[in-house]
């Protein structure tokens, strides 16, 4: 990591660079789930004692603190609940400008965070008319999948 502190200003700044590399072990739960999204299917988990459906899934549940009780498979489907524009990319990442969504998978509790495509960012061009609340999207799945949540490609608007 290397900083830089910025004198010519009242407020100082720094400017921050990270090269990270890191391996992360899955568990049984996430091992499971990347499992399931390089066979094209997007695997829940469920608690029986408050009947929450969890994308992506969890081992025990954050509500009633119960082990989650069992697997489901969900639509590839879903409605966009929130997005962020990031205007500016990083290394491994998309082309900036592209969109994140926050998405509720039909049958899901909770929201995953993905890509959303088929946004016009030109000049003029209003994104919060192009994906209001409650746009439809759908999983778009990458030809080649290796068990990663890059296995979905990115989610894209329905119709």
């Amino acid at each position: 990591m290397t900083t830089t502190a910025n004198t010519e200003t009242a407020a100082p700044t720094q400017a921050v660079h990270w090269d990270l590399h890191y391996d992360i072990h899955l568990g049984e739960t996430w091992s499971q789930f990347m499992e399931g999204l390089r066979q094209k299917k997007i695997l829940a988990t469920g608690c029986s004692s408050c009947v929450r459906v969890f994308v992506p899934p969890q081992a025990y549940c954050e509500s009633c603190f119960e082990p989650t009780d069992g697997w489901r498979e969900l639509p590839h489907e879903g409605t966009l609940e929130v997005f962020t524009v990031a205007w500016h990319g990083f290394t491994g990442g998309p082309q900036a400008p592209y969109a994140i969504g926050a998405i509720r998978l039909d049958g899901a509790s909770t929201l995953l965070m993905h890509w959303v495509v088929g946004v016009d960012f030109t000049p003029g061009a209003d994104v919060r008319e192009q994906l209001p609340f409650g746009t439809r999207v759908r999983a778009v799945w990458a030809e080649e999948r290796t068990g990663q949540i890059l296995d979905i490609a990115h989610f894209e608007p329905v119709g």
